[in-house]
C-alpha cells in the first residue's frame, strides 16, 4: 500500500503559450528545476525518473540525467499511451520510493507542439508513428489479425476518425445515444463545463485563456469541430512542461510545512485499448469502474471525500464521463450531475479549478496535478476552502488521490 508513505514535496511548471520560444527539452529543465527549487532540492539528490513514454515524451531520461548533471539514477521508468500514463508514472514513483529503489523522484511531460506538431492535426503529421508496409501484426487464436499500436490507422483513418477530437465526438454520440439525451441535453452540460472551466481560468494569471471571457452566445454560436463537439469543447494545444517531485513522506516533512501525501495511484488497461479505445465493443467504458473502486479502496476515502477534482479534459465531455466513472454521479447521469450540481467553486465537488485542458493548458493531465498540490497546500488561484483530499483522474482509470 503507498498510502502517506510518500508525498510530493516539490511542483514546478513553465508559461503555457500556442508557442514558446524553448525546445522540450529546455522546457522540461526549467519545470525540474522549478519543482526542485519548490521542494527545497538540489538536483544532484535526485535518484529516479518517472516520464510519460515516447512518442508523446520526447525529452528522454538521459538528457535530463546530462543536463542537470546527475552522476547515477538508481531508477527510472516510462508509462505509454499519453494521458492514460498519469496515473501510472506517479503510481512508478511512489513505488519506487516505497520500496527503497529510490528517494528523490522526478516525474515532468513537456510539450512543444509548435515544433514537434499538433495532436489536433488531421493529417500523416499527427499521431505517434508511421503507418505504412511491413506494419508489424499478430495473428491471435480467433483468427483475425491485429496490428500494433502505431499501424492500425488505416482502419479508422479512411472513416473520417483521423484526429482526437472526431474519435471523442463519437464517444459523446453514442453516449447520447445510450442515455437518450436530446442535442439541447448534451450542449447545456457540455457547454455548462466549458464554461465554467473558462471561469476559473479568468481568475488564474497562468492560464492561457486567463482574459478571454466565454459565455452562453460564443459557445453556442463557435463553430463544430466534429459534431457534437464545438470549438470550446476541445482542448487547447500549447507548448509547456510541469513537473513533480516526489519524496519519502519523512522527508518531505522535513523540507516542507505542506506536504501533499499520495494515498493512491492506479492504472488500467482493457483489450483493444489503442488508440483511445475505439476498438471496444462499447464506446463509452473509455473508463472502467473497476479501476475506480480499486483507487478509492486502496485509498482508504471514498467520493465522498473527495474535496476537489482534477479530471482530464481533452474534450468537455471526458468531464461529464469521469464523473460518472469516479462516483460522483450515476451511470448515465453525468450530464444532468453538470447541469443541476454544476462544477463551479460553490457545487458539491468544484472540478478543474485551474480551468482544465480546454482553458489553462495542455500537458496530459500534469497540470491538474499541480494543481491538486496547490488545492491542498491552499495556495490556488480559485482555492476551494477545506480542500484536504483531491483526485485527480484521466481515462481508462488512470488516477492518482493526494491528501493534506
Amino acid at each position: 500500500m503507498l498510502r502517506r508513505t510518500t508525498a510530493v514535496a516539490g511542483i514546478g511548471q513553465t508559461e503555457f503559450a500556442r508557442r514558446l520560444p524553448g525546445t522540450a527539452w529546455e522546457l522540461a529543465l526549467e519545470a525540474i528545476l522549478a519543482a526542485l527549487a519548490d521542494a527545497g532540492l538540489q538536483p544532484a539528490e535526485v535518484d529516479g525518473i518517472c516520464r510519460f513514454a515516447p512518442p508523446f515524451e520526447r525529452v528522454s531520461e538521459p538528457m535530463v540525467v546530462r543536463a542537470l548533471g546527475i552522476r547515477e539514477l538508481a531508477f527510472f521508468a516510462e508509462a505509454p499511451l499519453g494521458g492514460e500514463a498519469l496515473g501510472a508514472v506517479i503510481g512508478h514513483a511512489a513505488a519506487a520510493i516505497a520500496s527503497g529503489q529510490a528517494s528523490v523522484v522526478v516525474c515532468y511531460r513537456a510539450l512543444s507542439q509548435s515544433q514537434s506538431g499538433r495532436f489536433g492535426r488531421a493529417d500523416a503529421r499527427s499521431g505517434p508513428g508511421p503507418v505504412g508496409p511491413g506494419s508489424v501484426s499478430t495473428a491471435e487464436p480467433d483468427g483475425h489479425v491485429r496490428v500494433g499500436e502505431e499501424d492500425n490507422r488505416c482502419f479508422h483513418w479512411p472513416y473520417g476518425l483521423v484526429s482526437p477530437g472526431q474519435l471523442f465526438a463519437l464517444w459523446a454520440t453514442r453516449y447520447a445515444h445510450v442515455h437518450g439525451l436530446s442535442g439541447d441535453d448534451l450542449t447545456s452540460a457540455l457547454g455548462t463545463v466549458a464554461i465554467t472551466q473558462r471561469q476559473y481560468a479568468n481568475h488564474n494569471p497562468a492560464a492561457i485563456m486567463a482574459e478571454r471571457v466565454l459565455d452562453w452566445d460564443t459557445y453556442r454560436s463557435a463553430r463544430i469541430i466534429s459534431s457534437p463537439l464545438r470549438l470550446f469543447d476541445l482542448c487547447l494545444e500549447n507548448d509547456g512542461a510541469c513537473a513533480v517531485v516526489l519524496t519519502t513522506a519523512d522527508r518531505a516533512a522535513a523540507l516542507r510545512d505542506d506536504p501533499v501525501y499520495v494515498l493512491a495511484a492506479t492504472q488500467s488497461l482493457a483489450p483493444y485499448s489503442e488508440p483511445m479505445g475505439i476498438y471496444g465493443e462499447d464506446l463509452i467504458e473509455l473508463f472502467p469502474p473497476a479501476a475506480a473502486a480499486r483507487l478509492y479502496r486502496q485509498a482508504g476515502v471514498g467520493p465522498a471525500d473527495i474535496k476537489v477534482a482534477e479530471l482530464y479534459d481533452a474534450t468537455s465531455f471526458m468531464t461529464v464521463k469521469s464523473l460518472e466513472s469516479y462516483g460522483f454521479a450515476k451511470d448515465g447521469q453525468g450530464w444532468r450531475y453538470v447541469i443541476d450540481s454544476g462544477i463551479a467553486a460553490d457545487s458539491p465537488l468544484p472540478v478543474n479549478t485551474h480551468g482544465g485542458h480546454l482553458s489553462e493548458g495542455y500537458l496530459h493531465g500534469m497540470n491538474g496535478l499541480n494543481e491538486a498540490v496547490r488545492q491542498l497546500r491552499g495556495t490556488a488561484c480559485n482555492q476551494v476552502p477545506g480542500a484536504d483530499v483531491a483526485l485527480v483522474a484521466a481515462p481508462a482509470g488512470s488516477a492518482v488521490i493526494l491528501a493534506r
